[in-house]
């Protein structure tokens, strides 16, 4: 048995990202997840790589606006009364974190991160063969009222001074842009350094290829516990096997908190519901991911189609897909692009979110060899390349690219 072996477990965009940057830093690494490469979380996206997504969901206004959310379908945020009452600690923790000084911090950790997606991520896209399943357009983001539009501004501004690239769009540029929108927008943004990837769940394949091809062993199975073996080591328990390992990366989304062990902290890892609703014969319509700000989610021309993908449900993981969440995002795709033809699939994926909307990597408090890479919300796709950076430089014991302070598990345990 190699106890020197690293593992990754979850074969998403954060834990493909991180099993290849160590496995270029010469570690002999283990990937395993009982799913196929990307066929989860990553899978069912805007398909967006959004390096200016630094504003995170908790935010001063949604204070204002909770009781609304509490009821109803109309709107781009809901919450289960129910699961409301079952997650209030994080709920509570969640909300507190809406404060503007709370929310400055997080904008300030997120584009440390944002600001190394480009590099961190096309170098293992490019590795992997994967730079034809990139579009680089830019990302459209429209407001549908000058009220709104206005409100905006202060976000706008925040984005500016982390460094994004951003141009104001009047309302006439919209059509320019993107003629096939109705013409119901009184403006917005270009994000000019977002791009798209035509297929998430073939770019994260083929990096998982890329990965086997170089000496990587991807194992199909799940992980139940970890548990500590030596100062360095851990054995973590498979659903067949049991196998001891020097590190251990755990990248498995939102069912990271569900592998059991002692070496586990107790983090309030929770889960923003999303739904993407497909028009397959409509890709065409529009020529990049267009963000609509009022609806909370994106229109996307992926591979299979158009993609009208996001919103946020606090619900848990065990609910059932909700209908409602998909009819409100059809009839506010159809609003925008009143040509859409007929409705296709629907998808329902689970976003990992920590209270503060920032993700935790690092090392677990109770042993050294446990590292943590969750969390990512909304930005898993966009941040899995530099999160597998990170992680490397942490467990190699390198001065690492971004001062991981903010990131770490601990600030939960004090």
């Amino acid at each position: 048995m190699d106890s020197t072996q690293k593992l990754v477990i979850g074969t998403g965009m954060v834990g493909s990202c991180c099993a290849l940057y160590l496995q270029r830093a010469g570690h002999s690494v283990t990937l395993v997840d009982p799913h196929p490469p990307g066929s989860q979380t990553s899978y069912g996206n805007a398909a967006a790589i959004a390096p200016y997504a630094c504003i995170p969901v908790n935010h001063p206004k949604l204070l204002k606006s909770l009781p609304t959310l509490m009821f109803g379908a109309e709107r781009p945020l809901s919450i289960s009364p129910g699961y409301a009452l079952k997650i209030l600690p994080w709920l509570f923790s969640f909300l507190r974190h809406c404060r503007r000084e709370q929310v400055d911090q997080t904008i300030s950790a997120l584009g440390a991160l944002l600001r190394h997606v480009e590099d961190a991520s096309l170098t293992l896209f490019e590795s992997a063969g994967a730079m034809d399943l990139i579009r680089r357009n830019g990302t459209l983001y429209l407001y549908s009222d000058a009220r709104t539009r206005a409100a905006a501004q202060g976000d706008i501004s925040r984005r500016r001074d982390q460094g994004m690239s951003i141009t104001e769009v009047g309302a006439g540029e919209v059509h320019d842009l993107e003629p096939a929108l109705a013409p119901i927008f009184a403006g917005g943004v270009l994000y000019n350094d977002g791009f798209q990837l035509s297929d998430p769940q073939q770019v994260i394949s083929r990096l998982v290829k890329r990965f086997a091809e170089d000496g990587g062993e991807v194992v199909r199975d799940r992980v139940q516990s970890i548990e500590p073996v030596a100062l360095d080591q851990v054995r973590a328990h498979l659903s067949g096997s049991a196998r001891v390992f020097k590190d251990v990366v755990i990248a498995a989304g939102a069912w990271s908190t569900q592998i059991g062990g002692s070496v586990m902290d107790r983090l309030p890892l929770d889960t923003e519901r999303g739904y993407h609703v497909m028009f397959p014969d409509d890709a065409s319509m529009i020529s990049r991911p267009v963000g609509l700000a009022d609806a909370g989610f994106y229109l996307s021309p992926v591979g299979g189609g158009l993609r009208a993908a996001g919103t946020v449900e606090l619900a848990g993981l065990d609910a059932k897909p909700n209908p409602r969440r998909l009819n409100y995002i059809e009839q506010a795709a159809r609003r925008a692009l009143p040509a859409l033809h007929q409705r296709g699939d629907t998808w329902l994926g689970f976003r990992p979110t920590l209270p503060d909307s920032l993700p935790v990597i690092g090392r677990s408090s109770k042993h050294p060899s446990v590292v943590y890479a969750f969390g990512h919300q909304h930005v898993g796709l966009t941040l899995g390349g530099i999160t597998g950076r990170l992680v490397q430089q942490i467990i190699d014991r390198e001065n690492p690219i971004v001062d991981p302070a903010p990131y770490r598990a601990q600030r939960f345990l004090g």
